[in-house]
Order: C-alpha cells, then structure tokens, then sequence
C-alpha cells in the first residue's frame, strides 16, 4: 500500500535498508516453518507410539509349573508391544520431521528451476550437517553438569548411521567429482536414494542384533525379543499417569511433609519424567513450545543421581564413573563405649577406581585427650586398584574414672595425584562413658504418625553412661487424643541390660473411618532406677495424623499431576485444543509466565493461529496431520528459499555461503534446544546425538537423491540424447570442496566421541564426564565448525583454492 501511494516500487528502496527487512522476514520465516516442523512432529509422535497388546507364553506356558502345584494348564502374559520399532522410526519418520525444511528445499529448488540444479539445497544440507554434527554435539558434551555422563546405550545403531554419515557424503563427494564429473545421471540418482532403506535396514538389524549367534540376555525386557512371530515393535510397558498410587509412593518415599499441593503435584509430575523414556520427537515438541511461549515443562534439570536415588528409597550411588578418585569418611561422625578398647572408621573411595591412590590421616583432640582417653595415629590409608573402602582403627583408653561423653577429630589430607578430597574430610568421634548408669530420655522431642500406621514407635536412649541394669516408667497422657479410642495407654517398665544405650517402644494406634482432626497425647519417662538420671527430653509428643485428610491431599495432589501431564501431551484431540493453546500464553498458565513467554507469544501468535487450523494430531491415528503439515512445510519453506536468495543477492553473498550459514542455522536450531534439553534430562546420549548420523545420512539420501531422480527422469524423456539439456549438469564448483571439509570434520569429531568412550580420562562416556576435558572436547567441535565455515566461504569467493 505504502509503495503504491508513494510512486515507489521495492527495487528504489535502499539496497540495505531491503536487506534488513527481508532478514526480519527470514526470520520470521524461519518461525514458522520450526512451529509448523513441531506441529509434523507431533504426528509423528503420535504414529509412532501406537502400541497393539500381545499375548505371550510363559516359561511354564506347557502346564509345568516346576513344582508339586497341580497341572493347571497353559500361562499367558499380556505385553504392550510398540508397533514401531525405534530404531526403524528414527531413521524414517522422525528424521524426516527433523529434516523436512532442508529436504522440500532441495526438491523446491530444483522443480523450481526448470529441473535444473542449484545452490541453496545441497548447501544446505551439507551445512546443516556440519552444523548438527559438530556445534550441536559441542552443546551436548559441554551442557551436562559436572560429575555426569551420559553414554551412547544403542551403539551398535550408532556405530552403523555414524559410517552412514560418512560414507553418504563420500559417495556424494565421489558422485560430482570423480566418477561423472559435474554430471548426475539416472543411475546415481537411484543408487543414492536406495541407500535410504538400506542404511534402515542394516540399522534395524544392527538393533535387533542379527550378526549374533546368541543375544545375551540381562533380564532387561527392553532387550527381549518377543517370540510372536517378526515383530518389529520392542516391548512397552505402559505406566499409569499421576494414578494416586505413584503420587502416593513418590511423595511418602521423598519422606517430607507436602503441605502444598501444587508443590507436590510438581515434584511428582518432574519424577514421573525422569523415569519415563522419551523419544527425540517428544523433546523437539517440548523444546519447541518453550520457545514461542507455549506450555513448557519446568523440569529441565535432572535430579542428582543421589537425590534419585533418595527419592527411590536406596543409598546414594557411591561409584559413578568419574575421572578423578575421591576419597571421605563413610560417615561424619561415629561414637563407641569406653570399654569397647577400639574403633574401626571407615574410608570410602569413589569415582576412578581404577588407579592407586593414598591419603594421609591423622588424629587430633576435641574434650578428649591423646594418651588419656584415646591413642593418637596418624598414616598413610593406601586404596590397590578397584579397592573402594578402607579401615582406620584408633585404639580408645578405658578408666574407672567417670567423664562426660568426650570427643576427638581424624581428619584425611594430602591427597595423591589424581585423587581430590570429598566432602567428609573431618569425622568426629564420641567416646561414651561406661562407668555410670547414664542419663535416659527421649530420642526426639515429638513424633508423627498416620492413623492407619497401626503402632507408634518411640526411643528411649541411655546417655553418658551405660554400666549395670536400670529401669525406667514410661506412662502415656491424654491431650486431645482418647486412651482406648484413638490409641492404647501404657504404664510400663523399660529395662536397659549392661552395655545397652537404645530402647524402643511401641504403642499401639486405633484406625477409624470417621474424619477427625488429628490427636495429640504425650508420654513420660518417671521412676530411673540404679542411680540414673532423667535428661531434658523426659517427655514426647505423639501426633496422630488422619488418614482421611491425608488421602484428601494426595487425591488432590494426583488430580494436580494429572493436568500436568495433560499439558505435556504431544498433540492434541481436537481444533478447540489446539486454538486454546495457540491463544494462551504458557499453555493457559499465566500467572507462573514470565516477560520472555508474553514476548514469544506475541511474536508467534500468528504462526500459532494460523497452524492450529491443520487437522489434530490424534485424528486418522496421525496420518492426516502428517501429510497437511507437510504441505505446509513445502510451502514455507518454499518462501524461505526465494527470500533466501535475494537477501544473498541484496548483501553480495554467494547462495553457496547462504546456505551453509543463515539457512543451515536456522533450520538446526530447534535440533539444538531439543537436543540439549534430552542430554540433560535422559540417562543416555541417544535421544541426544544418537539420532544426528542417521538424519545426516538421511538428508543426502532423500534430499538429494529424489530430486536427482526427478530432474534426471525428467530430462531424459524431455529432450534429446545429444541435447545438451538433457544432461543434469551441477554447476557449484565449491559444492565438492564443502563436502570433502565436511567429512574430514565428521571423521574428526567421530574418533573423538569414540576416544571419550573408551577413555578413562574423559569418563568412558560421549557426553559430560570431567569438566575439563569436556570443556576441551566441545571446544574442539566448535572450532572444527568454524574451520569448515570460514573455509567453505573462501573457497566459494576463491580466496584459497585447491
């Protein structure tokens, strides 16, 4: 309207004032085409998690139960089984779906062309390869935080698309270069997209493990092969989602008292991510609405494996695969009786166990002294290889003389190289006297129990003293609690033998099904006997915790977890979802939004409308909404390359340098965040970089070879034999440099993963492992980057030649 008005067509615009509008709209472009790339995602998501139920038999599926049981015929177990198969749809659907804009840029280009070649759709894909393999595991490597690792699980699958990777641009290198030159005939074109289902194949049996004579079995029935005939699926195990059940367990095993719901209903929807697998296409999705203010998951950092391990009720991990050997006490304080004559303290080593490694201790004074209460040490503690723990015994003094409980201090120093000092370098050590009948109370001012626990279990301890037999009352008290309706009252008698410091006793709780309030009653400790004492905590208070309340919470909480998990599930029923989503900001969660989600938002509201109009994800099982957003994708992307092309021609760049720089960025960032956010939140590297060979792979096999196909079959019954038109002629001279730079990087940047793997230093593990190194590591892929960046762009101006 504005160039009508005023005479002025867009070619009288200033040159750079053009370049500056069509970058906006580049990028604006590029927005789109990643909104909608998630949107062709979600279908296959969806697609490619069906599940179909099988039965299978079990090992006494004959009758034979291996016992005198009776024979009760044939045993059958129902398993979900994935119809998919991972390995398959990662190579097939979910690397097109990553790879659809550089794939439909390449065939627009040439159709669009008069079937002939250009630069814009090999370079891009040559550099969005260059860009996923090397900046995208440069992310990955250095992103994991310090002290963890991720490992590659499928590396039979990743062994085999990694030479994939390398060999489709060898082949495509050798294509241009050396067998035809410069020319593309019909044959090349086929052989290059039968490549496609071969490198599926051979991957699928790489996973399924078919060069095996015999498929060791770990129990795992992720690694079992279902014997109900070729499936291709792998064995699914469907978990509940925010059933009361797993609200229960996760909260009551994180042993903490969640009074807010919505703080509970968060901890337990982030723990059900963490042990659920997903596949790359989920963290796509998910990566995808964070970045344009859509719903988001605020669960990004994994857990600390000792604090996973805390929640899933086990000890804390003491042997992750660490580079460098730390040493600490196995506790932080220790106590023992005067008469026991010696104490062992125990000293564990963790991370790298395979070296020798020392540390020095030695003893030092708190109220206890050195030759009067306890014999001073010092050494040299010496850890052989694999050894973990170790000993230090410190010889404790006996007397007739009676002394409050002392303390003394061992502290470990002087590391050797290669070994750091872990948090517990300082122990303490209590020594209790032995000479005096002791001082008893209560281990805890308080307790709290639930109604339905059944028994209240207190503890009575014997301090400073534990000679002879004494005894003790213990009475119990009302307070709003009843003796005999809401618990059994007790007036009894503790009896502590020589030597013994710890009582317990039970008092037996009443469960009912009215709703009360909770009740509260008190127990005293009366009447020492043998000369002992009372201390100051001679009385508890108990807490009767109604469970009818309690189950109010924890219903509320799972119905919490529920709407969580809703707003995580990747595509939606129906167009009112979807429109929904697309007007609200942070998935209809405004008030935890923050400044940055309203200003994605507004910048992709229009994407989001617009695309909220393609058919729901759940419809047709998918397939509709696969197909129409892969039209829409054609057609953006279609704009994307024209826009592309003038913006070259308005800064002076060659579409060559245009493709391997601001196309290639552009359409692997969403890769990017995707991948990051699946390196630190899955336990494997996999869904991280597993997947960027295969797609690299397959960029060459579909993006190249079927426009190949298409222009060479086209120009062969187009034109005469001898006409020169009916030659498909490549006409970018720098096209086989890039490639060639190209394959030396991902050569490169392949032997280093495979060093990390296998070495110790960088913690057996592709990703993360030792700060250093990994810093080391993701600076080397990053400037392999820049290598190929700097000198595919002097090539194509001929500043350097070859």
């Amino acid at each position: 309207v504005s160039t009508q008005s005023t005479g002025a067509s867009e070619s009288q615009w200033n040159r750079y004032g053009r370049a500056v509008a069509y970058l906006i709209g580049l990028s604006y472009m590029f927005l789109g085409v990643n909104i909608i790339a998630d949107v062709f995602m979600a279908s296959i998501e969806v697609i490619t998690s069906k599940t179909k139920k099988i039965k299978i038999a079990t090992a006494n599926a004959n009758g034979d139960n291996g016992d005198d049981s009776p024979n009760t015929g044939p045993h059958f177990d129902t398993i979900e089984v994935k119809i998919w198969n991972d390995t398959v749809s990662n190579l097939t659907l979910m690397a097109l779906g990553s790879s659809a804009p550089e794939i439909l840029l390449s065939i627009i280009e040439i159709v669009g062309n008069g079937f002939e070649p250009g630069e814009l759709g090999p370079g891009t894909i040559v550099g969005s390869a260059s860009f996923n393999l090397l900046v995208i595991t440069a992310i990955c490597i250095f992103c994991i935080p310090d002290g963890e690792s991720r490992r590659i699980k499928e590396i039979n699958v990743f062994a085999c698309t990694s030479f994939f990777a390398v060999f489709a641009y060898i082949w495509l290198y050798l294509v241009i270069e050396v067998i035809t030159p410069n020319v593309i005939e019909i044959w090349e074109g086929i052989v290059t997209f039968l490549f496609f289902p071969l490198i599926v194949l051979l991957a699928f049996a790489a996973d399924k493990n078919f060069w095996r004579k015999q498929m060791e079995m770990d129990g795992d029935w992720n690694q079992m092969q279902v014997q109900a005939g070729f499936a291709l699926g792998d064995v699914f195990t469907k978990q509940k989602s925010g059933s009361e059940e797993d609200v229960r367990h996760i909260i009551e095993m994180g042993k903490k008292q969640l009074k807010d719901p919505k703080e509970a209903a968060d901890i337990a929807t982030a723990e059900m991510l963490r042990r659920t697998h997903h596949s790359r296409a989920w963290y796509r999705v998910i990566a995808g609405r964070a970045n344009k203010g859509g719903s988001k998951v605020p669960f990004y950092n994994k857990p600390k494996e000792d604090e996973a391990a805390m929640l899933e009720g086990k000890e804390p991990s003491r042997n992750g695969d660490m580079t460098v050997a730390r040493v600490e006490f196995s506790a932080a304080a220790y106590s023992c009786m005067e008469n026991e004559g010696t104490i062992k303290l125990g000293v564990i080593r963790t991370g790298n166990l395979n070296c020798k490694t020392s540390v020095n201790f030695e003893t030092s004074d708190g109220t206890a002294n050195a030759g009067e209460d306890y014999v001073a040490k010092a050494g040299v503690i010496e850890f052989e290889e694999g050894e973990y723990i170790k000993s230090v015994e410190i010889e404790i003094i006996d007397d007739d003389v009676w002394e409050e409980t002392e303390t003394f201090f061992v502290r470990l120093f002087n590391p050797s190289r290669g070994t750091e000092m872990d948090k517990i370098c300082v122990t303490q050590v209590s020594i209790i006297n032995d000479d005096e009948p002791g001082i008893l109370q209560f281990q805890k001012p308080s307790y709290l129990y639930k109604e339905s626990a059944g028994i209240a279990e207190l503890v009575i301890e014997r301090n400073d003293g534990c000679d002879g037999r004494v005894t003790v009352r213990y009475k119990t008290k009302d307070i709003t609690a009843i003796a005999g309706k809401d618990y059994e009252a007790r007036d009894e008698e503790v009896e502590f033998t020589h030597g013994e410091v710890t009582k317990t006793i039970q008092i037996p709780l009443h469960d009912d099904d009215v709703f009360n309030e909770d009740k509260i009653f008190e127990v005293m400790l009366s009447d020492p006997t043998a000369g002992s004492t009372l201390g100051k905590s001679k009385c508890t208070i108990v807490t009767i915790l109604n469970d009818d309340d309690y189950q109010t919470l924890i219903t509320r909480v799972a119905n919490l977890t529920s709407v969580n998990l809703d707003k995580l599930v990747i595509g939606k029923e129906s167009w009112k979802q979807q429109f929904t989503e697309a007007l609200s900001v942070n998935g209809g969660n405004v008030e935890d939004a923050e400044a940055i989600d309203f200003v994605l938002h507004f910048l992709t509201f229009g994407w989001k409308v617009l695309f909220a109009c393609v058919p729901p994800a759940h419809i047709a099982g998918g397939w509709l909404c696969f197909c129409v957003s892969l039209g829409v994708i054609a057609m953006v992307t279609a704009i994307i390359g024209d826009m592309a092309s003038i913006l070259g021609l308005l800064l002076g760049i060659k579409d060559s340098v245009t493709a391997i720089t601001l196309v290639a960025l552009g359409t692997s960032l969403p890769d990017t965040f995707a991948s990051k956010v699946a390196a630190m939140n899955e336990d494997t590297a996999d869904a991280a970089i597993g997947n960027i060979t295969g797609s690299n792979s397959v960029n060459v096999f579909l993006g190249l070879g079927i426009p190949w196909v298409i222009a060479t079959l086209y120009k062969h019954y187009a034109y005469a034999p001898d006409d020169r038109r009916s030659k498909f002629i490549v006409t970018d001279k720098s096209l086989p440099f890039t490639i060639a730079l190209y394959s030396i990087a991902a050569i490169s940047t392949l032997l280093l993963l495979t060093w990390r793997r296998y070495s110790v230093k960088a913690g057996k593990a592709e990703l993360g492992g030792d700060p250093k190194i990994k810093k080391i590591c993701a600076m080397i892929c990053f400037i392999l980057w820049l290598i190929y960046i700097v000198c595919a762009s002097l090539y194509a101006y001929e500043i350097i030649k070859f």
